[in-house]
Parts: C-alpha cells; structure tokens; sequence
C-alpha cells in the first residue's frame, strides 16, 4: 500500500503562515450610512461645478454670438490657446498663422459663420442644461432661416470667385490680379467653422466643453439645416401635431428646384421626374403623423397617379396599401383569441 509523506513543517514557518491569514482577514465593517452620505455630497459637488461650467460657457457663447466681430475674435483666440498657447516660439508661430490662415478671420463671410457658430453653440448648451426644444424653438427656427441664407450666400461668394478667377487667367485680362487664393482660403475657413460638429473645435476645447454637450436628439453641426430640422425641429412638431411642419416640406422643395433652374435639362428632368416626386410623398406620409389618415392617403394616391414611371412606385404602393389596410392589431397579452362562429349563415 503507497503511503504519502509529507515534509514537516517548522514551527517559526507555521508561525508565519498564521499570522499571515490573521492580518488578511477582513477590515471591520465601515460606517454604511456616512459613505452613502459622502457619495452622494460628490456627486452634487460635481453636478453643481458641470452648472458652473456649462453657465459660465453659455455666457461666453452669447457674448461671442453678439457681433460678426465678437465671435471671429473669440474663434481667433480660441485657436490661439489650443494651438499655440505654450509652444516654444509661440509668438513668432501665431503672428505666421494670423498672417495667412488666418487672415480669413477678417473677411465678412467667415465672421457670418463664425456668429453663427456661437448661436448654435448656445443654443445647444442651453439645452444641454435642461431647457426643451419646445422652449427653444422660435429662436432654433430663425436660426435655420439665418444658416439657410449663410449657405445661399457662400454658394453665390464660391461662383463668383470662380468667374472673377477664370477672368483673371484669361489671355484678355493677363495683368488682372488674380484673388483666387484668397478666396479659395475664405470658402475653406467659412466652411471649417461651420461645417464641423461642435465637438473637437477650437472654442469647445477652449472651455472644456467636449464631454459636457452631448445630447440626444439634437443636430452638433451648426451648417447642417436639414439636419437640424431632422433631429430637433420636425420631432418637435410631429409630437404637437404641428401643421407647420409643411412649411418644411415646402420650403426644401422650392429650394431644391431652385437650385436646378441654372442646370442642364437632364437634371432638372431627373429633378422633376424623380427627386420632386419623392418630396412630395415624404410630405404625404406627414398627415399620417398629425393624425389625418385620410388627407394623407388621399395626397399619396395623388402623388402615386401623377408618377407611375417613378422608380420607387412600388415601394410607395406597398406604403399606401399598408395604410388603407392596416394589420389587424395584436390582442392584448394573456387574451385567448375569439372562436371562430359555426353557425351556419341566415
């Protein structure tokens, strides 16, 4: 039979071993009710210093967003601590910058961005520390008509750089100078301030606001108006049951063709057989959202019969037969399904 030895232990080693274990054992318990007390005066401290931020950073916001001049200053400056503040040559660095880049800073259209910029900034912190979309939607709605007209703008700045530069190169008016690069540097800045999502830019590093505007629901680029009647505005409106919601629709379609009118015919063909059609059925379908079934099938078999060459005619069938003949709704939870009747007919 295999019989096991084992070492003896000795006895300072034992001795080791036990007080070992002894200073492992658990602490006594702590004082559960003081801790929770504790937690919960951390977590106030660091909601009430978000507030502080959060107001502090709206005030500076509203103060850039109070002239064109203000907030190209205040984008000036921001770039200047979060690109420049510390750097060995700091000075000689950002006179360089000042100097090209950013020289734009000085012409009206980056100054309308950069104003806009700073509403947009606003608005989103004032939401971002409790006030609705609801509250905020006079002032989110003229801001929509102030960033639409900003984009009508740069798009006619951008055309006519381009002629002027085309006409500058032209063998007839070589000795003309040619400001191409200047305005190309506009376009480019005009763009970069507001066509970017709030977070990462220059003023929301600058007041250390990255991780305290995220909200849900809501547009972060301040250029993109489709966008921020998509997250913010029609929600709100289809929640009231708002009809201005066609005003939308009907704004975006007149916009669209607008923009086709200098065109060549195939594209304002393609719009008017193709692209107009199917904003007319996005505005449809809207009814079904405010609650006017019938309008809204009534407005889709229209739209339906004027374009039955339109390549998504029978996804917009398929639509339409849903809603004039819905599912039958699910019984409600734990409710056994009627019995179908015997009785023979009368």
């Amino acid at each position: 039979m295999l019989q096991l030895k084992f070492a003896p232990v000795a006895p300072l080693a034992f001795a080791t071993l036990i007080a070992t274990a002894a200073a492992q054992q658990d602490a006594p318990a702590p004082d559960i009710a003081q801790m929770l007390q504790a937690l919960k005066g951390l977590r106030d401290q660091q909601a009430q210093q978000i507030k502080s931020t959060k107001q502090r950073a709206l005030q500076e916001a509203q103060a850039a967003a109070a002239s064109p001049t203000a907030a190209s200053t205040a984008w000036v400056e921001a770039i200047r601590q979060t690109q420049f503040d510390g750097v060995e040559k700091e000075g000689a660095q950002f006179r360089e910058w000042r100097e090209k880049e950013g020289a734009a800073f000085a012409e009206k259209e980056v100054q309308a961005a950069a104003q806009l910029y700073f509403r947009w900034l606003a608005l989103t912190l004032q939401h971002s520390m409790g006030t609705s979309a609801r509250d905020l939607m006079p002032a989110i709605v003229q801001y929509t008509k102030d960033a639409a007209n900003d984009r009508t703008a740069i798009e006619s700045f951008a055309e006519r750089a381009k002629k002027e530069k085309d006409l500058a190169q032209s063998k007839l008016h070589g000795t003309r100078k040619d400001k191409g690069g200047d305005d190309d540097r506009t376009q480019k800045v005009h763009d970069l301030v507001i066509n970017r999502g709030l977070p990462g830019t220059a003023p929301v590093k600058a007041m250390h606001m990255d991780d305290l505007i995220k909200v849900d629901q809501w547009e972060m680029t301040p250029g993109n108006v489709d966008g921020i009647f998509s997250n913010v505005i029609l929600p709100e409106l289809r929640a009231q049951k708002d009809p201005r919601i066609f005003e939308y629709w009907d704004m975006k379609i007149k916009k669209e063709a607008d923009l086709v009118k200098d065109k060549p015919a195939f594209e304002q063909e393609k719009f008017n057989k193709e692209r107009r059609p199917a904003l007319l059925m996005s505005r449809a379908q809207e009814y079904f959202l405010l609650g006017q079934r019938n309008r809204g099938i009534a407005e889709m078999f229209q739209v339906l019969r004027a374009n039955p060459q339109h390549p998504a005619l029978n996804d917009w069938i398929n639509a339409l037969e849903a809603q004039i003949n819905p599912p039958p709704a699910a019984p409600p939870s734990g409710t056994a399904p009627a019995a179908a009747s015997t009785a023979a007919p009368q």
